[in-house]
């Protein structure tokens, strides 16, 4: 069975990931300040490169993003509070790189019935689909941190993960969210019920 790329190699801080988003949003995008942006947190020619790429990915290139434009006064309104700002960027993570997606889902079957998981178990579950490859551990190294910074996951100790208790969503910040399901899920539609889908076993504390 072919494996499917994976694609992200390089993480970025959530707060550059915001201003890359606004700059989206303001319509004044553009690779220099990409570049700018990415030279704030990288040094290195190629370092720059790959972090101008993912900030592309999350945002230009995202297809979450035509939603986020169309509703920019609420995803405006949306990171003025810290917690539909997490949802918000895990939403953009989800769907620009289906290996967030994956990780997500597996983590939410897991902690319906268990309060830990571990990075074995679920390098294991990714690699049915991705591969047991160096790409693979290069990409979760770049996933768990990303999700520990949005707020969904706590490194309990060395290897081992948990579900972080999350506050209240805004309904707004859940669309954004459903919509990213919807995007990893062609086959499913807005009026189908996906709550149960092991994707929002997070928006279930």
């Amino acid at each position: 069975m072919e494996k499917i790329t994976i694609g992200i190699e390089k993480r970025i801080p959530l707060g550059v990931l915001e201003m890359a988003l606004r700059a989206v949003l303001d319509d004044n995008a553009t690779p220099e300040y990409f570049l700018e942006l990415a030279h704030t947190e990288c040094t290195g020619a190629n370092r720059a490169k790959k972090t101008v790429a993912l900030m592309n990915r999350m945002t230009v290139k995202n297809k979450l993003m035509p939603y986020l434009t169309e509703h920019k006064e609420d995803i405006l309104n949306l990171l003025r509070s810290k917690s539909d700002r997490q949802l918000l960027f895990v939403a953009m993570m989800c769907s620009a790189y289906t290996i967030f997606y994956d990780t997500i889902a597996q983590m939410g079957k897991y902690f319906h019935v268990q309060d830990e998981v571990t990075r074995e178990y679920l390098l294991k579950k990714l690699s049915e689909k991705y591969g047991s490859n160096r790409m693979l551990d290069v990409a979760f190294d770049c996933v768990m941190p990303m999700l520990i910074e949005a707020g969904f996951i706590v490194r309990a100790r060395h290897g081992v993960y948990q579900m972080a208790k999350q506050d209240k969503f805004t309904d707004a910040a859940k669309r954004v969210y459903c919509k990213s399901f919807l995007l990893n899920n062609p086959n499913y539609r807005e009026t189908d019920y996906i709550e149960d889908n092991s994707y929002f076993e997070f928006l279930k504390q």
